[in-house]
């Protein structure tokens, strides 16, 4: 009877279980995201209400069982909106997930430590790899214009392998270095190739950058490189070809014929106004017309561009594993140049348990670079199409010798190009080393460790048949050697631990910090023709060279609270001990404290569904600066000179014991909203002020030094950072997204007392800097206009009236370089498998020097350099009454001389790229058995839109390179740029 019961029992549960299960709904589906077309692994999908849930395979492949078709399914994953999907009468979903503008979750990499972007009390903008890909370029520097607000990206030259300026929250030093600090893979410094980044964090405020202290004066890039993911195995390959063509600006030189009527001014008589045909024709024959050499399409070329990547990434055991290699090939436009590197990096991570593991991270790059000389970029402008650059062999030929040569110095720059050398090659080895150890659960240990070397050499040569104004006949070499190598070694002690609703965690450590560099130079002339070594120089043989040592030793610590993931607060302190100073001024102190309420954690926000996101935060801080370089408070001496045939050493820079390190005390004060999922706005609020300014100051020749380091005066920036980012339109299908970027910014001079502080070039171009001025002011003869009656130029005189003697007019500040607002805008545009990404970026409030006019728009007072063609508003004086701002040649006397005539507007805005992207179909992509294919069009650098008249108003503003920051002359012009790119994932 029991067995009987039994079976009666096991039969009833196996119906009810079949009838259960049959009753049940499979639905399988795949997801994937919307903003590079690749499955997502791990996504969870959950039904509502329950805790049924699956997570996605590696393919982003799920398999999940509903019990009705009302069943509502949850779809999530970290950096994604979240999106709900009824069942229906469906059962199988394919559902494309749309990024989040921003997740309160993802991970920040802030260097010496990582926070959640909630925990964040402190001015910081994340931009990631994918937003960086738009642009090809061997430097992350051009990658960034326009995407992050507050920070001012000047591509000062188009040369192959050249470097932008970057200037984060305006200029704070007056003649120390003023870019950013590179941190690469949390350890500071270190080399790394633009194709192996994860993610670029930009610290811009004293709550974040006082961690780094004396270093970061100019703010911090944090760079992240690529890391495997666990549990994928991913090769990734790239290749990127395409043009680039010589971006002029609105320079058009004049052609023959058209120079050849402007000569005919010259000759307008300044008494009746009238051309002498018959002088002209004297000493201009119109057979110089038959030659029309268009020098700037003979210097510049169409040049190919090439960009190949090849990365591997995925774990095996415990070990984790990325390696990557990138060339990169660009050929100068300009003739005989180009650029070539080759960049291998690998980043590997063992976990031996799952508290400790070990990284090792080594990057090794060489390159090679042709460059140019600048004169020949000056005569390929200047010089005279009447002059034949080609012999009747169609060789390029000497213009030395040469009486019928109608250019000023009678050089040919395509004979100089092709008989000098202009070459540089440099290798670089960086490698890390990683321990991390958890001590206790809430006590850890990291040592970050880096070894770096570097060692360049370079050489510059003329051969003795190259036309030159100092070398032809004689030759030149110098050969130069650099050696730098050092490491640094930080260790910390890392805390982490919650007692109900508090979190404490922070660090606290040393870090010490030591290079030594070496360079050996060696120079000559007297070089026989056909070699090119020193040793072979007969003449003016100069020996170089010196070693030097730089060392830093820090206590580094920082604490972080919060309290129920809604109030925070954040304080850091640093010492910072450097060898570049006296021992009485080595120390300095780096404090910063900051804090933010993340009020949409308050229960009165929690679940508003329009505000999901509402920050607010301040910070107070002191960074540093001492990169001057080593000792420079000691006395110097250079071996320039002989005694008996002894050498000797002059007086070259006087001793300053009381040289201290320049300091910045930092306010910053920001909000962060987010409305709907699909907007998000920052603003932050930042005053700055640099004490001790670092000034390399002239000394009077009387007491036999030439120069001092000083600490004078200081300098203010205040300003205002917005960004705003949206999501337009997000469908499965249809997506279109906006990036806006705004940067407002203020400079002041004070404490300089009664002084005024000049900086002169030898063109008589001059800066001053005293209390309530400008950094790097304009200070030059006011230009007034030309007279209308005769065709002078009419300046203004110290008592405001008008003259007509340049020695008699008054000097004015005009301006500054240190623009006053400057951003960017993006948009992306994608519709299934096409996506279209535009970006622009601007900048205005600034003056520039149009030096390059005194050359090229002399109203004839240099009669043997070519002449640009006039901007469509130039007019040129010929009768009375003509309003003009170009004189009547003959009255021109001083036209060209420094003055507020050439310092122009250097607004602009500049199309930076459009990048047309095509993904190949998911069914096709399969049966080849890869991850995904995508195909882009790119076009960068396309328009600039601006009144400036010179080849291009992004000019540099870093005084190590041009002398006088915003003063413009005859670049190597940057370049437009046309790619095709295939990108394959497996």
């Amino acid at each position: 009877m029991k067995d009987k019961l039994r079976r009666i029992c096991l039969l009833l549960m196996l119906i009810s279980t079949y009838a259960y299960a049959s009753a049940q709904i499979t639905i399988n589906g795949n997801v994937s995201s919307a903003d590079d077309k690749q499955p997502l692994a791990g996504a969870n999908i959950t039904v509502k209400g329950t805790t049924n849930g699956v997570v996605t395979d590696l393919s982003g492949n799920f398999t999940i069982q509903v019990d009705s078709q009302e069943d509502i399914l949850v779809f999530s994953y970290v950096g994604y909106n979240s999106e709900e999907v009824t069942v229906g009468v469906q059962t199988n979903i394919k559902l494309v997930l749309v990024p989040n503008v921003e997740s309160l979750d993802e991970i920040i990499v802030m260097g010496y430590n990582s926070k959640t972007r909630n925990e964040i009390t402190s001015a910081v903008t994340v931009v990631s790899g994918d937003k960086l890909k738009d642009v090809t370029a061997n430097n992350i520097g051009t990658m960034l214009q326009g995407k992050v607000a507050g920070i001012e990206v000047v591509d000062a030259s188009g040369a192959p392998g050249s470097q932008p300026d970057i200037r984060i929250r305006g200029i704070s030093s007056f003649s120390a270095p003023q870019g950013p600090l590179y941190v690469v893979d949390g350890i500071i410094g270190g080399s790394f190739d633009p194709n192996d980044v994860e993610s670029i964090t930009v610290l811009k405020d004293a709550g974040a950058t006082a961690l780094y202290g004396s270093q970061a004066n100019g703010g911090v890039i944090i760079v992240q490189t690529k890391t495997a993911q666990f549990g994928k195995n991913k090769f990734e390959l790239r290749a990127t070809s395409g043009i680039r063509t010589a971006d002029h600006g609105h320079v058009r030189m004049m052609d023959s014929e058209t120079l050849y009527k402007y000569h005919r001014e010259y000759f307008r008589d300044p008494t009746y106004f009238v051309v002498d045909d018959r002088k002209f024709l004297a000493v201009r024959p119109e057979s110089l017309k038959e030659i029309n050499t268009d020098w700037l399409a003979e210097t510049f070329k169409t040049a190919p561009v090439h960009n190949y990547y090849l990365a591997s990434s995925g774990t095996s055991g415990k070990l984790r594993y990325y390696i990557g290699g990138t060339y990169y090939n660009e050929t100068g436009t300009f003739i005989n140049t180009d650029y070539n590197r080759i960049n291998a990096r690998a980043n590997t991570t063992y976990s031996f348990t799952d508290k400790v593991s070990l990284t090792n991270n080594i990057n090794l790059n060489g390159s090679k670079t042709n460059g140019y000389e600048y004169m020949h970029i000056y005569y390929s402008y200047v010089n005279m199409p009447w002059d034949n650059p080609y012999d009747s062999d169609g060789e390029a030929r000497s213009y030395k010798n040469d009486e019928t040569i109608w250019s000023k110095d009678k050089i040919n720059p395509i004979q100089a190009a092709e008989n000098s050398e202009f070459l540089s090659k440099d290798f670089s080895v960086d490698y890390d080393l990683v321990l991390n150890v958890e001590l206790l659960s809430w006590l850890s240990f990291s040592s970050t460790n880096r070894l770096s070397l570097y060692t360049g050499s370079s050489k510059t040569f003329y051969s003795k048949k190259a036309d030159d104004l100092s070398y032809t006949g004689t030759g030149y070499i110098n050969v130069t050697d650099n050696l730098n190598y050092g490491g640094i070694s930080t260790n910390l002690l890392k805390f982490n631990f919650k007692i109900s609703d508090h979190r404490i965690n922070g660090l606290a450590g040393f870090e010490t910090q030591k290079e030594n560099m070496e360079f050996n130079s060696t120079s000559g002339t007297g070089i026989p023709e056909g070699l090119s070594a020193p040793s072979v120089a007969s003449s003016q043989i100069e020996i170089d060279g010196a070693p030097s040592t730089s060392i830093l030793q820090s206590f580094i610590s920082q604490a972080n609270y919060n309290f129920r993931e809604t109030y925070f607060l954040t304080g850091s302190f640093r010492i910072d001990q450097s060898s570049a100073f006296n021992p009485d001024n080595r120390t300095a102190y780096f404090p910063s404290v900051s804090a933010a309420w993340l009020v949409s954690n308050e229960g009165f926000l929690k679940d508003n569904k329009i505000i999901n996101n509402l920050k607010v935060k301040a910070s107070w801080g002191k960074t540093g600066m001492k990169d001057i370089g080593p000792s420079m408070y000691l006395e110097q001496f250079k071996y320039t000179t002989q005694i008996d045939g002894q050498s000797a050493a002059v007086p070259f820079q006087m001793a300053n014991d009381n040289l201290t390190w320049e300091q910045t005390t930092q306010m910053n004060a920001g909000i962060e909203l987010g409305i709907l999922s699909r907007v998000t706005l920052n603003a932050d609020f930042y005053n700055n002020n640099t004490e001790n300014l670092l000034v390399y100051k002239d000394l009077p020749p009387s007491g036999g030094f030439r120069k001092q380091w000083q600490n004078i005066g200081q300098v203010n920036n205040k300003g205002i950072d917005l960004s705003i980012s949206t999501t337009n339109i997000a469908t499965s299908k249809f997506t279109w997204t906006t990036d806006f970027t705004l940067g407002v910014n203020e400079n002041k001079l004070e404490g300089f007392g009664n002084d005024t502080i000049t900086n002169a070039n030898s063109y008589g171009i001059v800066q001053i800097y005293h209390s309530g001025g400008t950094l790097y002011s304009w200070y030059a003869k006011e230009f007034h206009g030309i007279d209308e009656n005769d065709g002078s130029v009419l300046w203004v005189a110290e008592d405001g009236s008008l003259t007509k003697d340049y020695n008699s007019a008054r000097k004015i500040e005009y301006g500054s370089p240190v623009p006053k607002l400057q951003g960017g805008i993006s948009t992306e545009v994608r519709y299934r498998s096409v996506s279209l990404k535009a970006a622009v970026s601007y900048l205005t409030g600034n003056k520039i020097y149009n030096y390059f006019r005194r050359y090229v728009d002399h109203d004839l007072q240099d009669v043997k350099f070519n002449v640009m063609e006039p901007m469509s508003d130039w007019r040129i004086w010929q009768k009375p009454g003509d309003a003009a701002d170009h004189p009547l040649p003959q009255n021109a006397r001083n036209s060209y001389d420094p003055s507020t005539r050439y310092i122009e507007d250097g607004s602009y805005l500049k199309i930076r790229n459009i990048t047309l992207t095509y993904s190949l179909p998911a069914k096709l992509v399969n049966n080849l058995h890869l991850s995904a294919i995508n195909i882009s069009l790119s076009a960068d650098n396309l328009y600039t839109f601006t009144r400036f008249s010179g080849q291009d108003p992004e000019v540099s503003i870093n005084p190590a390179n041009v002398g006088l920051p915003g003063y413009a002359e005859f670049k190597y012009p940057n370049n437009r740029q046309f790619l095709a790119s295939l990108n394959v994932t497996f």
